[in-house]
């Protein structure tokens, strides 16, 4: 919290000045920060979030949930270096990760949402991790479908609550 403050306030310092900076006055300006994996998914889930509340069309929220999809397998690989007993059971969720989406709903829910075809574990916490990636696959899916069922809305949007959910328990456990 305090970095984004300072480096806003270093921004608004530097506009304030001259603007005939030399060379070597240049090479101190501070550059916004990066976002990591975690804050680049946390900022789009909650976009996302936004958006379906706002009943943006279908096509706009697949390409969103499909970002999320995307940014899921890296937060994945950043996990299994801290928790390695989630390997087993991450990767097989991996290996399906860009055809997840495509499959039918009662296959992504009865397979990933619910385990059907993933290896058992015995960490808690790998089922977080799962989740990144497979509310988001859902919401794609049905967003594939057009959003046409009476409660599709209502489903995404608490895909996205439950998957903000999921990402707040990872934080926890990657801080700690």
């Amino acid at each position: 919290m305090l970095k984004p403050l300072v480096v806003a306030s270093s921004l608004i310092i530097v506009s304030g000045c001259d603007n005939n900076l030399t060379a070597q006055q240049t090479e101190h300006v501070v550059k916004p920060a990066q976002l990591s994996a975690f804050e680049q998914y946390s900022h789009q889930a909650n976009t996302l979030l936004n958006n379906i509340r706002a009943r943006k069309d279908a096509a706009s929220l697949e390409a969103e949930s499909a970002q999320l999809v995307t940014l899921s397998q890296a937060l994945i690989k950043e996990f299994v270096v801290k928790y390695p007993r989630c390997t087993e059971y991450l990767a097989a969720l991996s290996d399906v990760a860009t055809v997840l989406s495509s499959l039918p709903i009662d296959e992504i829910e009865s397979g990933y949402h619910s385990d059907g075809k993933l290896p058992k574990f015995d960490e808690p916490i790998c089922y977080h991790a799962k989740d990144l990636l497979v509310h988001p696959a859902t919401v794609q899916a049905n967003a594939r479908l057009g959003l046409v069922e009476q409660h599709a809305y209502q489903n995404a949007e608490l895909d996205i609550i439950e998957v903000i959910a999921h990402l707040e328990q990872l934080d926890r456990a990657l801080n700690n």
